[in-house]
């Protein structure tokens, strides 16, 4: 009997039954799945391999490694990547002549192992690029011969030079990890958060039905009082009224117990349906953790190190863009700690510690915000060698670092070129110092701070936010404005009254927890006039790369967590704005940038602010924007407020010309098209007006006609600007041009 099973062909394979292998395998559709399988099976050889190297005698640990080469093995010959298959054979030949108890697990064979892994890896590159497993492994596998027979081995005649330099390279200890997506464009999207989406915004569409529900009684409702007018009007007021009237009534009770019912719904899921979208992007810390191990145990061995890692915490999920900028200061931060921190085995037996030192991950979510503690139990930090070497590089700056406690000594630490370590090596003394780790944390809005003790060890503290989508803080008030403070850089908030206060030479300060703080007025660098101290203050005692300074405030109105709005490109070297909110009644607030804020008040003396801000001061600038989009009148204000001119906004033209007249304005900006009065008619009567005749009047527009030029040209403006063309530098060339 012929055909008594027929099997049905996978898609993956084609011309079933042609050729001598039976059938030809289409491998396009099964590369992606196999490179993250190798990817994740290498991270567990890595650790697998150091796991053996601490308990050599640990058999089931030797079979979980062996079971892993044979799994890379398998895959790779299914795909017919011969190279990623000789390597896996090669090393699965040497752990089973470790099973045998021919040798055991050596120095120079685990160094063998993360060399394996790292040509694994670049042969994942050029599959991942090419398709293909084109890598050299003629040496590799030279050398897995030799120490497969037991037979002394040089691992440097694995290494070719080649790989130095190739751009696919995976033995450079500093490579990024490749996270899912290449170029980091595109996230894998499991089926099951695909449905739960589907699922919500179903829901959503059935209370819009709901909300068209209530719209037809609103029309029905708004017959019945229409028809009430009619019988008012034609004195009718009997039954028929009363009737009418009840009628009228029972729809708005109705109407407001199923908004009652229905908004807290609807909010509801269109929350939830905001936070599964923002999930898409978030991938777990792992990604970035998972090659740690391996990198700690080889800087270890090329150093003479033990040192024992320990992570947990690491499933925690973050927003993509900050899981990749977190990379190189993580890295950055565990190479010191291995390299400067954990002390050679004879220096720790002098101190009486564990021959093994011990670097310690923990990761966490705290009040919004990711906290990563990296910590080690070394020699700490040295502050008299700290304190001297900055002595030395600001001589200028003496009196004030023989003053300065640890936690303040901490901040040359980050400081660009500024580092405690004379001699240059691979590993550290390169003259970068932690400069890499506040760049990079600053780029993703994030704070560092560490804290160490002589001999105890060394504790760096990163806070980072969970989404750049998302931003938790305090809306505060300073003058007539109201900003957004993201609470990662806040330590607490208190109020301190005016005997608290300690004038010191330059600058104010208070008490807290026997430590002085220096502290300022938000509205030195950011609105009118620089407040006074009052009998009760509010304060923001805020931190960001081991500085602390406290900032006045009139007002805390609460806590919030909203939808970020980023700056707009052209506006994103705005250093002290991170981007905007928008509050309850949906005003635009902007969310300030603490460290920038640091930078600013520290360069900024108390008396000089005092008499930057004076209203009979010089350079006390006034400025009336006239803008009828909010959006364009709150960027302009935000960009002109922090070069420090006094800047008030006005909707359209009449509202421009009745503050106007309130007082007197140095420079006013105007847009064209508005409401009720035009800038053209605005600036018209503006020059009719005896003290703005010769005003300084810049238009910015999203117009460019050359009629229109000429005719505001008629009227004396002195600058243009199209808003296509729109920059804050040209702003503010234009602005500083005219009034200084």
């Amino acid at each position: 009997m012929e055909n008594i099973f027929v099997p049905s062909v996978p898609a993956g394979w084609k011309n079933w039954g042609k050729r001598d292998n039976v059938m030809a395998l289409d491998r396009s559709s099964y590369i992606e799945n196999y490179l993250d399988e190798i990817r994740e099976n290498l991270t567990q050889v890595d650790n697998t391999v150091i796991s053996l190297k601490k308990d050599p005698e640990n058999q089931d640990l030797l079979k979980q490694l062996l079971r892993l080469l044979h799994s890379i093995k398998g895959s790779s010959r299914m795909l017919k990547f011969n190279n990623m298959e000789a390597m896996a054979h090669g090393l699965e030949n040497i752990f089973k002549g470790v099973n045998d108890g021919r040798y055991g697990i050596t120095r120079d064979l685990v160094e063998l192992v993360f060399m394996s892994t790292d040509y694994f890896r670049a042969g994942a590159d050029v599959i991942a690029s090419e398709g293909i497993d084109n890598i050299f492994i003629d040496r590799l596998v030279a050398v897995f011969d030799q120490a497969a027979s037991n037979e002394p081995f040089s691992i440097e005649k694995a290494r070719y030079r080649s790989y130095e330099d190739d751009e696919n390279a995976a033995h450079d200890k500093n490579t990024k990890p490749e996270l899912e997506g290449g170029e980091h464009e595109t996230i894998r999207i499991k089926t099951r958060k695909v449905n739960e989406i589907i699922k919500q915004l179903n829901s959503l569409i059935i209370r819009q039905f709901q909300f068209k529900k209530e719209n037809d009684l609103l029309e029905e409702l708004e017959k019945k009082f229409r028809r009430l007018e009619i019988l008012k009007k034609r004195g009718n007021l009997g039954e028929k009224y009363d009737k009418l009237a009840g009628e009228s009534l029972k729809l708005i009770l109705k109407l407001r117990k199923d908004f009652l019912e229905e908004l807290p719904l609807l909010e509801r899921q269109t929350f939830e349906v905001q936070e599964e979208i923002l999930s898409l992007r978030m991938l777990p810390l792992e990604m970035i953790f998972g090659s740690m191990p391996k990198m700690v145990e080889e800087i270890a061995m090329n150093v003479n190190k033990e040192v024992n890692l320990t992570m947990s915490g690491t499933d925690i999920l973050i927003d993509k863009v900050i899981l990749e900028n977190t990379h190189d200061p993580i890295v950055h931060i565990i190479r010191n700690a291995v390299d400067h921190g954990i002390e050679t085995i004879e220096e720790r037996r002098r101190k009486s510690k564990p021959d093994t030192g011990s670097i310690d991950i923990k990761c966490s979510t705290e009040g919004g915000n990711i906290v990563i503690r990296i910590s080690d139990d070394g020699r700490g930090i040295n502050y008299q060698e700290l304190r001297t070497r900055a002595l030395e590089r600001y001589t200028e700056r003496e009196e004030e670092i023989r003053l300065m406690d640890e936690e303040a000594l901490n901040t040359f630490l980050f400081q660009s070129g500024f580092s405690t370590r004379k001699e240059i090596s691979d590993l550290s003394g390169r003259g970068v110092g932690l400069d890499i780790v506040r760049t990079n944390v600053d780029k993703i809005k994030g704070k560092v701070t560490l804290a160490s003790k002589p001999d105890e060890g060394t504790e760096f503290v990163m806070s980072l936010p969970l989404s750049l989508s998302t931003v938790e803080g305090f809306f505060v008030t300073s003058g007539n404005e109201k900003f957004l403070v993201p609470s990662n850089f806040v330590r607490e908030v208190i109020v301190i009254h005016d005997e608290e206060v300690i004038d010191l030479l330059s600058r104010k300060a208070f008490k807290l927890r026997n430590r002085i703080i220096p502290f300022y007025n938000l509205s030195s660098l950011l609105d009118t006039v620089a407040g006074g101290v009052q009998e009760k203050n509010f304060m923001l005692v805020v931190e960001a790369f081991g500085e602390t300074i406290g900032i006045v405030v009139d007002s805390v109105i609460r806590f919030s967590s909203l939808v970020h709005k980023p700056l707009p490109s052209n506006l994103a070297d705005l250093k002290p704005v991170q981007g905007v909110v928008f509050d309850e009644s949906f005003n635009i607030v902007t969310i300030l940038h603490v460290p920038e804020l640091i930078n600013r008040f520290k360069r900024l003396k108390n008396i000089d602010a005092r008499k930057k801000y004076s209203s009979e001061s010089k350079e006390y600038k006034r400025i009336l924007v006239v803008d009828d989009s909010i959006t364009t009148r709150e960027i302009e204000k935000s960009i002109l407020e922090l070069e420090n001119y006094n800047v008030i906004t006005a909707i359209d033209g009449i509202d421009g010309l009745e503050k106007a007249d309130e007082q007197y304005y140095h420079l006013i900006i105007t847009d064209i098209q508005m409401p009720r009065m035009d800038g053209l008619t605005f600036v018209d009567n503006l020059r009719k007006r005896e003290k703005y005749m010769n005003t300084p009047i810049i238009v910015v527009s999203s117009a460019d006609d050359e009629k229109m030029r000429l005719d505001f040209k008629k009227v004396n403006v002195n600058s243009f600007i199209i808003k296509s063309e729109f920059e804050r530098g040209n702003l503010l060339d234009e602005v500083k041009l005219l009034i200084g």
